[in-house]
This record gives structure tokens, C-alpha cells and sequence, in this order.
């Protein structure tokens, strides 16, 4: 199997940048630690540079995996709505006629994901733009908790300055840290959900179009290869 068909640049850069941004702030947290010493003589080298890479990618899929539990809720709670304003009832037609089932039934995940493999199996045209949406939402996501990891290292040097000192530039750095990590964390979860539900419009009449102009019937369908 060619793992390139499974596993993308973006997938990778994906996991690599937030893991880049996770390793920063958890680099200036140890700092603020007994081990600040060792962590300031270590040696910068290109030896270095490609470990910290490593390291990066490795936080990157691990905060990966906290965005996906901390935010399945708010990516699922509107699994039931179907944002082709417009079109719900020629969607919910057209995917009874394809899989069968109820007159009445109650949109979930699973229907979406139903109709996205329709549309990726026979609407390849389309990949791109669904794919580039899910991309953009899945990095956004892994970022989160990479800017709390900068919000608390913020914080954490504004208090050591405070405590040197240097009252004002502290406070003012404690509170710039708070107020506009807090401001892109909202960003991005907002964004997060826009491409998400862009990625399920897109979809939806992209399933729609190729019901509509009969590419899902049986005769179109490609033959099956023997395994």
C-alpha cells in the first residue's frame, strides 16, 4: 500500500505546526523551572533543529488527540442540521432513495458520512475542495491547545517579571496574554466550526448534484476489482 495515499502533507503539517507552537510555549514554561539551566545550555545545531522537529510532530499528534475529546461536543452539536438552507427536503429525498430506509428519519453524522464517500468515490472533482476544508478545520482544531499552552507561558513570565519588579510591564503582560490568547482561541474555534459546516455544504450539494443528474445509478457505477 502506498502510504502517501493515506497519509498526506497536510496531514503532517497538520500535526507539525501545532506541535511547533506546543513545544515553544512548553520550552518558555520549563524555563520558569529549576531545569532552566540545562534547557539554556543545550546546543543549538542542526542535530537540534531536526530533534525538535521530531519532538514537535510527536506534541503535535499528542494535543491532536486532547483537541479531538475536549471539542467532540461542539463539532457534533448540530450533527442533526442540514446547512443547505434551502434544499433539506431534496436532501433527505434523495438519500432514502439511495440507501433506503424511513420516510421520516432524524439526520445524523452517519448520513453525512454516507453521503461524503458517495461523493469522493464518484465526484473525484469535488475532493479538493471538501478535503481543503477538512484540512483547515483539523489544524485549527489541533491549535487550541497549543494556545493554551502560550496563554499559561505568558502568564508564567508576566508573573516573574512581576515578582522582579517590574510591577506594570508584569500585569501588562499577564493581561495581553489572557485577553489575546483568549481572542484567538474563540477565532479559531469559530473558524473551526465554519469550515466544518462548509465542508458538510459542500457535500451535501455536491451528493445532491450527482443524485440529481443521475450519477449514483447503478449502471454508472464502476465494476468491482476481484481481491
Amino acid at each position: 500500500m502506498d502510504i502517501s495515499s493515506r497519509f498526506s502533507l497536510t496531514d503532517f503539517l497538520a500535526y507539525l505546526f501545532p506541535g511547533v507552537f506546543a513545544a515553544t510555549g512548553l520550552y518558555f514554561l520549563l524555563l520558569l523551572t529549576p531545569l532552566r539551566t540545562a534547557m539554556t545550555n543545550f546546543p543549538t545545531d542542526l542535530n537540534t533543529g531536526v530533534l525538535f522537529l521530531v519532538f514537535s510532530f510527536i506534541i503535535g499528534v499528542l494535543v491532536a488527540g486532547i483537541a479531538e475529546i475536549f471539542t467532540h461536543r461542539l463539532r457534533h452539536k448540530d450533527d442533526d442540521r442540514l446547512p443547505l438552507i434551502g434544499f433539506e427536503k431534496d436532501v433527505r429525498r434523495a438519500f432514502k432513495d439511495m440507501f433506503g430506509g424511513k420516510e421520516d428519519f432524524e439526520w445524523t453524522r452517519t448520513h453525512f458520512y454516507l453521503c461524503r464517500s458517495m461523493v469522493i468515490q464518484y465526484m473525484p472533482n469535488e475532493l479538493q475542495t471538501i478535503q481543503r476544508q477538512s484540512s483547515l478545520r483539523q489544524l485549527r482544531m489541533n491549535m487550541l491547545p497549543s494556545i493554551v499552552i502560550l496563554i499559561f507561558a505568558g502568564i508564567g513570565w508576566g508573573w516573574q517579571v512581576y515578582n522582579n519588579g517590574t510591577t506594570l510591564w508584569g500585569i501588562v503582560l499577564i493581561v495581553t496574554s489572557i485577553v489575546l490568547g483568549a481572542t484567538m482561541f474563540m477565532t479559531i474555534v469559530n473558524r473551526m466550526q465554519n469550515n466544518d459546516e462548509r465542508e458538510i455544504r459542500e457535500t451535501l450539494a455536491a451528493f445532491l448534484i450527482g443524485y440529481k443528474t443521475g450519477l449514483f445509478k447503478k449502471e454508472n457505477y464502476p465494476p468491482q476489482k476481484n481481491r
